[in-house]
């Protein structure tokens, strides 16, 4: 026993408990316990047995102290049991690191999602199951949101409810690493408490195949308009286009894997005959392919082409594939010829592909396969017209004895068009109109070269200062 135990004087309270060892602690409390048992004595210096009598109200002080120190003892003691069965508790739980959940749906496109049942994969006949574990237990499974029918590709999200077992707890978050979805995916998970976590799981995508394009017309039937042997249908989500050209029974020309939803026939009409084409739907890149299949052929109306209607030819493309496989061997740069098409090939050996390249001051138009285009061109839901030379035209131009005028981005307008001080009016395919024309449910006057009549009288009819003729 050191000094300060030998004299009976007791540490400061504010020490560190986990400083204190197990059996120093004891040894304290034993001794301090000696020199309180009896309550009506006391020790002075030298613990030689004073009376309380003899020592009056010394002996009270001395009481006070004891007591208090009695407490203090007590104190701590309660302390130091608290903190070791902190620690055994601390020791004894179990958290679980891990989570495998497995889902059994396939959702159909154009039916109800499926009903959801949760058990186990032993059992393997639920659409929500786990592994029989002794660690977590499986006690609901919901669908996010209400759905009234799948759709081809959806994904649809599940809230799946987990309960800890037998001591066991969650933690506070889990990583995706850390919870593995079998035949879906995992979005997240968040813990209600420590033995309740809620994780959101979401399917495969609605496995199908596409929907079949929707009234496949021709844009017009007169040969004297831009837009005569152009194919147009209705757009399909996620997908491309393999449309067919037939004269007759027979395949005059094809395109695969196009990704607009129209296309310029006419080229390919040299001979007099009545045309049709078919399209259908294919998925629109490798990760569509995944779950959407090619769709049924939707065939288009009939088009008849006299002999004073045919096409010369220009303009005709070869097909995107052969010309992939046939692009230019050479070492030559700048613009390079192969057949009837043009290309154009940069120093470090490519080539300018569906792109607009801007060459010598002159605008050009390639496609993927990088061949240079000419003729009527939609991109990006606009026409555009490239000469024979392939550089794009401006301002006014006349196609099939039809005028239409080229916005300076090359665009072809529509509608209302101011120029200088005169005012035109292009139909819906671009066409310059001319004579009364019906515009608006209101009636005006163009004259031959298309500028709008104004405050003037038309064959004895007046139209006003913005053109209109009113009717008396």
């Amino acid at each position: 026993m050191d000094e300060s135990e030998a004299d009976g004087r007791w540490p400061s309270a504010s020490f560190a408990l986990q400083e204190i060892p197990p059996p120093l602690f004891c040894r304290r409390m034993k001794e301090y316990l000696k020199l309180t048992r009896d309550m009506g004595y006391s020790y002075n210096e030298d613990r030689s047995r004073k009376t309380t009598q003899k020592w009056g109200r010394k002996m009270e002080r001395i009481d006070v102290k004891k007591k208090i120190r009695r407490g203090l003892c007590l104190m701590l003691a309660a302390m130091f049991l608290m903190v070791l069965g902190a620690q055994t508790a601390f020791a004894a739980t179990s958290y679980i690191s891990s989570i495998s959940i497995t889902l059994d749906i396939t959702p159909v496109p154009g039916e109800d999602l499926p009903s959801l049942h949760t058990g186990y994969t032993s059992d393997g006949k639920d659409e929500v199951m786990i592994a029989n574990n002794e660690k977590y237990d499986i006690t609901s499974a919901k669908w996010s949101s209400s759905v009234s029918e799948a759709k081809l590709g959806g994904v649809y999200t599940i809230k799946v409810t987990l309960e800890a077992l037998n001591d066991y707890k969650f933690n506070s978050s889990y990583s995706s690493s850390k919870i593995k979805v079998k035949g879906g995916t995992y979005v997240s998970a968040q813990r209600q408490s420590t033995g309740k976590l809620v994780v959101t799981v979401k399917t495969k995508p609605a496995e199908g195949t596409l929907e079949a394009p929707g009234d496949a017309v021709w844009q017009s039937s007169k040969a004297n308009n831009s837009k005569f042997g152009y194919a147009k249908w209705d757009a399909v989500s996620d997908a491309a286009y393999d449309v067919y050209l037939y004269r007759g029974s027979k395949q005059v020309h094809k395109v695969t894997d196009l990704h607009t939803t129209t296309y310029n026939f006419y080229p390919y009409m040299t001979v007099k005959g009545t045309y049709t084409y078919r399209v259908r739907s294919i998925p629109v890149d490798d990760e569509t392919a995944k779950y959407a299949g090619k769709s049924d052929w939707t065939i288009s109306e009939e088009l008849y082409v006299d002999s004073d209607e045919v096409s010369d030819g220009s303009g005709q493309k070869t097909n995107i594939n052969d010309i992939i496989e046939s692009q230019p061997e050479t070492d030559q740069v700048g613009w390079i010829a192969q057949g009837s098409s043009w290309y154009f090939r940069y120093p470090d050996g490519t080539y300018l592909k569906d792109s607009w390249g801007l060459i010598s001051g002159a605008w050009y138009l390639f496609d993927s396969a990088g061949v240079m285009q000419t003729g009527w061109q939609e991109v990006k839901g606009s026409y555009y017209y490239m000469n024979e030379s392939g550089a794009m035209r401006t301002g006014w131009l006349s196609y099939n004895n039809v005028w239409y005028y080229l916005k300076d981005d090359g665009a072809m307008a529509t509608g209302w068009i101011q120029l200088a001080d005169k005012t035109y009016y292009l139909g819906n395919n671009g066409e310059m109109v001319t004579g009364w024309t019906e515009v608006d449910d209101q009636m005006y006057y163009f004259y031959p070269d298309g500028h709008k009549a104004v405050n003037e009288y038309i064959s004895g009819f007046y139209v006003d200062l913005n053109g209109v003729w009113k009717k008396p």
